[in-house]
């Protein structure tokens, strides 16, 4: 055990650090907030809704990693994709035991996957709420979600991961999960961090050209007062 604590010391200690930024994302009360506090190794009881945007920092072995906790109600969701442009990475929140939520979840889904600063990058899918009477099963999921169909329309790698926020025994499958997206991440590092780059550099570029243009019609409004 020692021995090969050691070797892995030695293996990453060599390894640059990697900043990566992950958006956590879902309906409203499919347990996003909940996964990431059990991510964190802290008590998920008394969880509120996230309202807006909530960044949360954490080490995950060679990553320091963002993770952006966005609120899920169906007024918040537009505003998902100012985030999108800054994310290496996906991490998609399922309520496996509300059944009748499947078609609006796979839709959102379907939304998140077609936007062009996300299409191609890596998802992780976590099937939560697996300790609810009646959760679906993996296999189902897949099909509710239409995610063969999914994948070859947007070209991304993704796993699906059974799971309960709230169980200790299935916390575990949440950290697998992470470990997942991180490794998918590393291997095609470089061409998703210059893509966030660019992406992000175009977004700011637009977002002030807006902000210019906003101040200009208000000063003419004033100016014809």
């Amino acid at each position: 055990m020692l021995m090969e604590s050691c070797w892995n010391f030695l293996r990453n200690s060599g390894r640059p650090e990697r900043k990566v930024t992950l958006a956590i994302l879902g309906l409203d009360n499919a347990g996003k907030t909940t996964t990431v506090q059990s991510i964190q190794g802290e008590n998920p009881e008394d969880v509120c809704p996230t309202v807006g945007f909530s960044p949360v920092d954490l080490k995950q072995g060679q990553y320091d990693v963002t993770i952006f906790d966005l609120g899920g109600g169906e007024h918040i969701r537009g505003m998902w994709k100012h985030y999108f442009s800054e994310c290496h990475g996906v991490m998609f929140v399922v309520d496996s035991s509300d059944v009748q939520r499947m078609k609006e979840t796979k839709d959102t889904l379907a939304k998140v996957l077609r936007h062009p600063c996300i299409t191609g990058k890596p998802v992780l899918l976590l099937a939560n709420k697996q300790d609810k009477e009646g959760a679906l099963q993996e296999a189902d999921i897949v099909d509710h979600l239409t995610l063969k169909t999914l994948v070859k329309l947007n070209k991304f790698r993704y796993k699906i991961v059974p799971c309960s926020a709230v169980m200790p025994i299935r916390k575990k499958a949440i950290q697998g999960g992470l470990e997942w997206l991180l490794k998918t991440v590393g291997r095609g590092y470089n061409t998703i961090n210059e893509r966030v780059r660019k992406d992000t550099a175009e977004q700011r570029e637009q977002e002030e050209k807006y902000r210019r243009e906003r101040a200009e019609r208000v000063r003419k409004v004033r100016e014809d007062r």
